[in-house]
Formats: structure tokens, C-alpha cells, sequence
């Protein structure tokens, strides 16, 4: 990983000092924001930022590559997404620059001399597991066989309000020009979700969900239209937003492998603010 590096003269703005050396001041703010800029080895997220006399400000060329890497092997990368990251850029003008998991992944792999083909994607406000192949012709052979392929997708979901049984939807989604994903009993996408409770008191539910699809905001829309949106879902109609994130996380994947047609199961831990709610109760 290639960086510059400048060390503070005197007091000033990060924009400022950054100025002095060539750097014009939009593309400092557009380093800042892909997160190639950082200040006594921290990265610097939001501007302004003053620094001082004797600050070291380095840039990277890189995304300094935080991956929780749950499994790997010769053929597959499966790693832990914090929520809050996008899985692969929505923008071909952005892809090369902006902080995305498949980035981050490829350029983890690529360091190895192996290859990067993502699987599956989970939304960016979401947690969890994400898988990788390290062979086109794999990536290929899971994509076009999925539906029969994963045989289950489990997350765990904390939704807003009491509910005391488990269930199961079965209906159609649409995505509308605003890209907000609807229930319907006819056409769209036919999606299935399980749901279960496993802890929940009178002002919240902890679900453990199994989806048979997997649409665009499947989760999310059918959480919402239940009337108990998911914890932290500005998007579906949450007004709660008490852990500064969407509280939807995928703990496990299993799937029939291509290469020996045996069943393999990936999961990862759930994040301590799932359960955390319940410790006193």
C-alpha cells in the first residue's frame, strides 16, 4: 500500500495544509470522504478537521482493509460486513474508488495473487455474511443454480413491539420509481419469509428469520408491513432508531457445494447489541 505523508509545520486546517502541498481543496474533500486520508494513523471521516504542530497526515492510495474473515480456502472467502458498508458499488464511475466490501476483498485477495467474484449481497445498512469465490466458473455455477442451491438463509432481526408466535409470509414484492419494495398478491416477485421470537418484552422482539427468497428489502418490507418495522429502518416507516443502525444481521448461509455436492453451512457471531436489550430482563 503506497501513501504520502506530510508532517504539520503549525496549527491550521486539514484542507489548509493539504492545500500547501498541491492538493486542491475538492480533492481533498473526496479523499476524506473514500477514507484515504488519516491523521496520526487515524482516519479522518468528516471535515472540517483542524490539526496541530507535529501531526503526521498520511494518504493512501488503498482502503486500509479491516475484513472479519470468517472462513477461506482455495475456493471460497466468506467475511463478516459491518452494517453501514456498501457490498459493491451502485456506480460504474465510482466502483475503482469508493469504500465497498468488494474492494476491500479484491484487494485483499489480489495481494495473494487470487481472484475476487462476489456471491451474494446483503443491503448496505445490513450486517453479516457475505461469500466469495475465488473462481469465475465457481461464482457462475452458484449465481445460476442459487434458488436450488442455498438450502437455508438465517438472520436475526430486533422490530419494534411485541410478538409472542411465529409465522410465516408468502406474497409478491414490487419495487416502485422511488425504489421502495411493496407487498402484492399479484405480480412483482413471489417472497417467502419465517419468522420466529426469541426473546421480546413489550417494547421489542428479537426474531430469528430463515427467507426461502432472497428479494431486494424482503426482510425489511414484510417486518414493516406487519407493523413491527425493523429497529432502525428510516426506509420502512421505523421511528426508532435507539442503536444508530438497522438492526438486521445474516448469521448463516447453508448451501450444496458445486465441487462435491455436499451441504456446507458459514456462520458468524451476532453482534452484542442484539441481545444486549435483554440482559436485565
Amino acid at each position: 500500500m503506497k501513501k504520502k505523508t506530510f508532517r504539520v509545520l503549525k496549527d491550521d486546517s486539514l484542507i489548509s495544509v493539504l492545500s500547501c502541498n498541491g492538493i486542491a481543496k475538492n480533492k481533498v474533500k473526496t479523499l476524506v470522504k473514500l477514507g484515504f486520508v488519516y491523521v496520526n494513523d487515524k482516519c479522518i471521516k468528516k471535515l472540517p478537521f483542524n490539526v496541530s504542530e507535529g501531526d503526521v497526515i498520511s494518504i493512501s492510495d488503498s482502503i486500509r482493509s479491516n475484513l472479519v474473515i470468517i472462513y477461506e480456502d482455495d475456493n471460497y472467502l466468506v467475511v463478516n460486513k459491518p452494517n453501514g458498508l456498501l457490498t459493491i458499488s451502485t456506480s460504474k464511475i465510482n466502483k475503482n474508488i469508493e469504500n465497498t466490501l468488494y474492494r476491500e476483498v479484491r484487494e485483499y485477495l489480489n495481494s495473494k495473487n487470487e481472484y475476487a467474484f462476489i456471491v451474494n449481497r446483503i443491503d448496505k445498512e445490513t450486517s453479516g455474511m457475505v461469500i466469495f469465490s475465488k473462481h469465475e466458473w465457481l461464482k457462475n455455477r452458484l449465481q445460476d443454480n442459487w434458488n436450488d442451491i442455498v438450502k437455508s438463509r438465517k438472520y436475526i432481526a430486533l422490530v419494534s413491539g411485541k410478538i409472542t408466535s411465529s409465522g410465516r409470509i408468502d406474497n409478491y414484492l414490487y419495487e416502485d420509481k422511488l425504489t421502495v419494495s411493496h407487498s402484492t398478491n399479484f405480480g412483482g416477485k413471489r417472497a417467502i419469509t419465517n419468522y420466529n421470537p426469541i426473546k421480546y418484552n413489550n417494547k421489542y422482539t428479537l426474531l430469528d428469520i430463515n427467507i426461502e427468497t432472497g428479494r431486494k428489502n424482503q426482510i425489511r418490507v414484510h417486518m414493516s408491513e406487519m407493523k413491527h418495522p425493523i429497529v432502525g429502518d428510516n426506509k420502512y416507516f421505523s421511528k426508532d432508531n435507539s442503536f444508530k443502525r438497522l438492526m438486521l444481521h445474516h448469521y448463516e448461509i447453508s448451501l450444496i457445494n458445486p465441487i462435491d455436492n455436499k451441504l456446507i453451512t458459514f456462520k458468524c457471531e451476532i453482534p452484542y447489541e442484539f441481545n444486549n436489550i435483554f440482559n436485565n430482563n
